[in-house]
């Protein structure tokens, strides 16, 4: 069965989502239009664009360039050599465009920005996830890019996370300490109204507090299959004693259990030996690099 992390399907069906065509759209247009000088340039004559690649990676972006070139470059041609996730080397064309120079020239930054940073991600969630396999990688909700960052975790092989706080549910200590509810309560509560709940918890005896709530829930069918214990700054040795102990308790099929906090490049194999079901960390979003390319112009 898989992870309820994995969102992606709230993003594409057959080709973007109505969802992810709304975030491709602001941010495009934002980028584009905060730039005044992109109503300089006026000139009608034709050139060949083409994107290459000065280090390897994996593609991502082809979907925002392909709105951003169809709503701000005026008969054109686009031909993609590479496609969305597909893995590319230092001096592969990734694509090209031919159209007026103008139009070219206006969306050329808006056009790298995009495609590096995202490619960027993408390449890093394919190398996080090879080192953390079989304990699947997923992003946080921090984000500089909000869904886009999102999914081009999805296309480097990592799993979404929630899109937003009203994807799924989150219960947090701050929700606990202010709630006139008893811990079961608000749980069983929160579990009625979505197929993804979270509940953070912090020590070994707050997973077994959640976890035998969880255990008295399971007998109401109306309630979610299953719930994400979200194991926050505890670390690898630590979860594992948690999966044994919710293990022990008949429910490790019921429980998902999250590792997040810490989680960093130089601690994956740990974390890949932890008994987690997935792990998740904002490193991929908020500090990965971008892929080198160059976008080259000439006459035709």
């Amino acid at each position: 069965m898989g992870l309820p992390h994995d969102r992606a399907h709230l993003l594409w069906n057959d080709g973007p989502t109505r969802r992810f065509k709304k975030s491709i759209e602001s941010w495009v247009n934002a980028m584009y239009t905060d730039d005044p000088s992109m109503s300089e340039s006026h000139d009608v004559r034709r050139a060949r664009s083409t994107i290459v690649a000065k280090s390897s990676g994996v593609l991502c972006g082809e979907p925002v360039l392909n709105h951003l070139f169809n709503r701000y470059c005026h008969n054109h041609e686009m031909h993609w050599r590479f496609h969305e996730g597909s893995k590319f080397q230092c001096g592969d064309v990734l694509l090209e465009v031919t159209g007026n120079t103008g139009d070219l020239l206006k969306i050329e930054r808006v056009c790298m920005n995009v495609i590096t940073r995202l490619s960027g991600i993408a390449t890093s969630t394919s190398e996080w996830q090879e080192k953390t396999h079989p304990v699947r990688l997923a992003a946080t909700r921090k984000t500089n890019w909000g869904v886009l960052d999102k999914w081009a975790v999805h296309t480097g092989g990592g799993l979404t996370h929630r899109l937003d706080r009203s994807d799924g549910i989150m219960i947090k200590e701050n929700d606990f300490a202010v709630s006139d509810s008893p811990e079961f309560s608000l749980i069983e509560a929160k579990s009625k109204l979505t197929d993804f709940l979270v509940v953070e918890v912090v020590s070994a005896e707050h997973a077994f507090r959640a976890a035998k709530c969880w255990e008295k829930i399971l007998v109401d069918p109306a309630s979610c299959d299953r719930i994400t214990l979200l194991l926050d700054n505890l670390d690898p040795d630590g979860c594992t004693g948690i999966a044994d102990i919710v293990s022990s308790m008949g429910l490790r099929d019921s429980v998902i259990l999250e590792g997040s906090g810490g989680v960093k490049w130089d601690n994956l194999h740990h974390w890949a030996k932890s008994s987690v079901d997935v792990v998740s960390s904002g490193t991929l979003t908020m500090e990965s690099s971008v892929v080198d390319m160059t976008m080259l112009m000439e006459a035709c």
